[in-house]
């Protein structure tokens, strides 16, 4: 047995450290700064201490916040045609998942031959990727949200506009040199963002918990990160201003992101992916959707591990292996309902006559199904989204 490991770069966690921003860009060498963000934070307050903080080192910075959700290859080729514009020698991206996957795959093209675009860099079955190049600018990743974990991770998913599908661009080396990972930026975000976000974090904890990779050093933390999602995702649904739960719930989503770098996801992600792209569903409710379906099919192939996912979420450790296992499949679906999330395809707006192409789509283009604890085919994909519609 052997373990592959993708640790983040530096991270600091914890009430205003988004205001490091421009020290920790001081410290990678920037004299100008690229600040890629979502368009509503500006209006938000939520740049106001990054640009306090970039003011301070005395570096000087552009804006682009044009980011658009679920970012696509164009809207990457743009914001990396923008960054040469600009002259600057470093990035920070302040946002959700969108902002920073741009900012991740933006990078690798404004670093690479004029000519390159982000399309050539898709990680895609039997396709030959465009090489990295050897040096990217440093990235300092802030995020918004407590989900994708977007901060850590080595990719950024982007969409094909054309053919509707996601993928995937980086490697190790995309890594956030730094991650800034500030609950106050948090405390505002509506009631379905956060948990949305937060059910999102929850199916990159079990997935890779259940992973066929092995990397045990990984497990003690992944469970610690589910319990931090039963006992604070609703509390901070409930109560967005409780600091103690937003704190819990972006570590939850660092721990996450850490998780899958080494560990990859599981059928869950491939069926939740092709979800947004065709049917426009945001990218953690898909999840949330999926997540108690695809663990039931996958059952067989983990039942020990299902099991202690049910005892991190706090089910009574009572009955067979397999009951308490089949519990854990329960306490998630209990979750998404306790923090107000539809748990039926059906209920958020997918059409059943879809079910085939998501089917399709889900086998033949998505690579994440390769490590989930039992195999999958394309009629194993229609199942599952039978099963959830």
């Amino acid at each position: 047995m052997s373990s592959h490991y993708i640790w983040p770069g530096q991270v600091f966690i914890g009430a205003g450290v988004a205001r490091h921003a421009g020290t920790e860009a001081r410290a990678a060498g920037a004299s100008c700064v690229f600040l890629l963000a979502d368009g509503a934070m500006a209006a938000a307050g939520l740049l106001d201490p990054v640009c306090t903080g970039l003011s301070a080192a005395g570096l000087s910075f552009a804006l682009y916040d044009t980011v658009v959700p679920n970012p696509d290859a164009p809207a990457v080729d743009a914001a990396a045609d923008a960054f040469r514009a600009s002259e600057a020698d470093a990035v920070v991206a302040l946002g959700g998942g969108s902002a920073i996957d741009t900012a991740k795959a933006m990078r690798l093209v404004a670093a690479g031959p004029p000519e390159g675009r982000a399309a050539e860099y898709a990680l895609r079955l039997g396709e030959q990727a465009r090489p990295h190049p050897r040096h990217l600018p440093p990235l300092i990743a802030i995020p918004t949200t407590a989900g994708t974990g977007a901060e850590v991770t080595p990719w950024a998913v982007l969409t094909d506009p054309a053919e509707k599908f996601k993928f995937s661009v980086g490697g190790p080396r995309s890594v956030p040199e730094v991650a800034l990972i500030d609950p106050e930026l948090m405390l505002t975000l509506p009631p379905f963002l956060t948990a949305a976000t937060g059910m999102d974090a929850l199916s990159h904890c079990i997935e890779a918990y259940v992973s066929t990779n092995q990397n045990p050093v990984l497990d003690p933390m992944i469970l610690f990160g589910i319990e931090l999602i039963g006992r604070s995702l609703p509390v901070a649904v409930a109560r967005g201003a409780d600091r103690a739960a937003r704190h819990d719930m972006a570590q939850a989503a660092l721990i996450g992101g850490t998780a899958i770098s080494s560990k990859w996801l599981g059928a869950c992600h491939a069926l939740a992916h092709p979800l947004s792209s065709f049917a426009n569903l945001q990218h953690g409710l898909a999840n949330a959707i999926m997540l108690p379906h695809q663990m039931a099919y996958s059952l067989p192939g983990a039942i020990e591990r299902y099991a202690r996912v049910g005892a991190a979420l706090g089910v009574p450790q009572e009955g067979s292996l397999r009951r308490r296992a089949e519990a854990a499949i329960e306490a998630v679906a209990q979750l998404t309902r306790d923090v107000g999330l539809p748990t039926r395809l059906r209920d958020a707006g997918v059409s059943e006559e879809l079910i085939p192409q998501l089917a399709r789509y889900a086998y033949t283009v998505d690579l994440n199904w390769w490590t989930n604890p039992r195999s999958v085919d394309e009629a194993a994909m229609e199942q599952i989204y039978r099963a959830a519609f």
